[in-house]
């Protein structure tokens, strides 16, 4: 099963640029949350990488189409790549609430949900990478774990920011705002944990 062709081996390569992709993004809006003066380029740049992400998805179900054999499920190779993608979209979609709401200064809150993001996102790289090996590897299920945890530290943390934010004393408008965007950053760190999710159900399927 796992001596893999050349055309299975595929997958795997476009597991592994699409889990790039997926870091530079989580990588540039936290980059942007040290430094909202350029955010408009910012937000150019992951608008690139989401485009790249849905090329990827685009050519990972070419491949499909084409392949005869898969090394693990269809329906999981497409739900994989596709979820990955979903982590871009709600970056971007974040990241165009800084331009859009003319945010000009960032909350320690903001900034700690996007170093939720760049760590769960980096643990999910090293798991992609890993998945070709999946029938001795030592490190997925760890994998799966830390992020779980990551997703749980970043519900507990988003439901005491949205309490705190609106016991606040900020005006109902700025409330709005940065109750949206403190949404779009969890909805990222939910996806990360629905690719572990995804793989840890491929592994039991090869244990």
């Amino acid at each position: 099963m796992f001596n893999l062709n050349p055309k299975e081996d595929k997958f795997y390569k476009l597991f592994s640029l699409s889990a790039k992709n997926v870091c530079e993004a989580a990588a540039t809006l936290r980059e942007t949350m040290d430094n909202l003066q350029d955010k408009q380029m910012k937000v150019k740049n992951v608008e690139e990488l989401e485009h790249r992400g849905d090329q990827i998805v685009h050519d990972t179900i070419e491949e499909l189409n084409k392949a005869f054999i898969t090394p693990i499920d269809r329906e999981d190779i497409y739900d994989i790549i596709k979820m990955m993608d979903d982590i871009v979209d709600h970056i971007e979609a974040a990241m165009h609430r800084f331009v859009m709401f003319d945010i000009n200064e960032v909350t320690k809150e903001a900034k700690r949900l996007c170093d939720m993001i760049v760590e769960a996102t980096e643990e999910n790289l090293y798991m992609i990478n890993d998945l070709k090996n999946m029938g001795k590897s030592k490190i997925i299920l760890e994998k799966v774990i830390k992020i779980n945890k990551i997703e749980n530290d970043g519900d507990t943390y988003f439901r005491q920011t949205i309490t705190d934010l609106f016991k606040s004393d900020n005006d109902v408008l700025t409330i709005i705002k940065w109750r949206e965007i403190y949404q779009f950053l969890e909805n990222t760190i939910d996806s990360c944990e629905g690719v572990a999710n995804i793989i840890e159900g491929v592994v039991m399927k090869h244990v």
